[in-house]
């Protein structure tokens, strides 16, 4: 089958969310020359990694621990219901929109594009790699509450249970814990190093510029998110 008209035939332009990823400076300049073609996908793509990305706190939703681990721990919230999972996807939506508009009027004023349909195109096509890393990350969090949910607390705190025996039981959800951690990291240099591009791209901005205006937006949208967080 030829590839290409696959690609052609399909409600989405697979092939430059692939580039997003593989080659991300001729994937953004083809969307800013192209965005009436890519706006509405651009805006699918911010719709689809804010659902993904809630997506993560379900395994607080769907596996509960045992009361025992809570003992002493009045303060502690964490999710019980489908509702912070759409209150998280929400959200994330509203971070996307705080942040776009953002970098289009600041980026304006310093002299980028003026056209807030390439700006917001190209922008929101940066959530391209948010998709399979939250469904990653998704995975990996239920594997890690799934190991912490199936140790019995009264085993951890009994007088009986030695440090090596204790590590032996909650050594599998360690590791899962250590594995989030550097995944995370890894992840969010990732899509810092994507935007970067991409402001540079649709602005004509150079690298220290777009790394500026990314921080700026970054700062605001998580002040302005802390309402809605969960």
């Amino acid at each position: 089958m030829d590839q290409s008209r696959y690609y052609h035939n399909l409600p989405f332009d697979l092939n430059v969310m692939l580039r997003v990823i593989t080659s991300p400076n001729s994937a953004f300049a083809q969307i800013k020359e192209n965005e009436e073609r890519y706006l509405v996908q651009s805006v699918g793509l911010l719709i689809a990694s804010s659902i993904l990305g809630a997506l993560v706190i379900l395994p607080f939703v769907m596996i509960p621990l045992d009361e025992a681990y809570f003992e002493g721990a009045d303060d502690l919230s964490l999710p019980i219901d489908n509702a912070d999972v759409v209150l998280a996807a929400f959200a994330g939506i509203l971070k996307g929109i705080v942040s776009f508009a953002i970098i289009y009027f600041v980026g304006k004023k310093l002299d980028g594009d003026k056209n807030w349909k390439k700006v917001l195109a190209v922008i929101f096509h940066t959530y391209v790699p948010a998709i399979p890393v939250s469904i990653i990350l998704t995975v990996l969090m239920f594997l890690m509450w799934t190991s912490l949910a199936e140790i019995e607390p009264s085993y951890l705190i009994s007088p009986d249970a030695d440090e090596k025996q204790i590590f032996s039981v909650i050594g599998p959800m360690l590791s899962y814990v250590v594995i989030l951690v550097v995944l995370g990291i890894a992840f969010l240099v990732w899509i810092i190093v994507i935007s970067v591009k991409a402001i540079k791209i649709v602005n004509g901005f150079g690298t220290a510029k777009a790394f500026g205006l990314l921080v700026l937006a970054m700062i605001i949208t998580s002040v302005i998110s802390i309402p809605f967080s969960v």
